[in-house]
């Protein structure tokens, strides 16, 4: 057990018979990390808290963005819940095996779509 990741990590050597070990591989894939900010009557943009928004529990459902479609589903939401003509900025990137993909940027108005 100990001579996989030694023989790979002080050696340089990757066998089949020593396997490394690696710690926490695919925990968290797809999960989404998104930010939001509301556009103020004097053309601030200031950050909003989703859940005190959406008046949800910060250990509720809304915790933890899984999908897209999770994602479009509390933008939907946040732009109901701020009124018609709201313009709230969304940034959010997917957690994927090669690294962050952007899935939206804050550069349009999510509520126009």
């Amino acid at each position: 057990m100990i001579a996989g990741p030694v023989a790979e990590q002080v050696f340089g050597v990757r066998s089949a018979w020593l396997r490394s070990w690696t710690m926490f591989s695919a925990i968290g894939m797809g999960v989404i990390d998104a930010s939001f900010e509301i556009r103020l009557p004097d053309g601030a943009l200031v950050p909003l808290d989703r859940f005190e928004m959406l008046g949800a529990s910060r250990n509720g459902r809304l915790k933890r963005i899984e999908s897209r479609d999770e994602l479009a589903s509390v933008i939907k939401r946040l732009c109901t819940a701020a009124g018609q003509g709201a313009d709230i900025r969304v940034r959010a990137r997917q957690a994927a095996r090669g690294g962050w993909q952007i899935i939206h940027t804050d550069a349009e108005n999510a509520c126009a779509d």
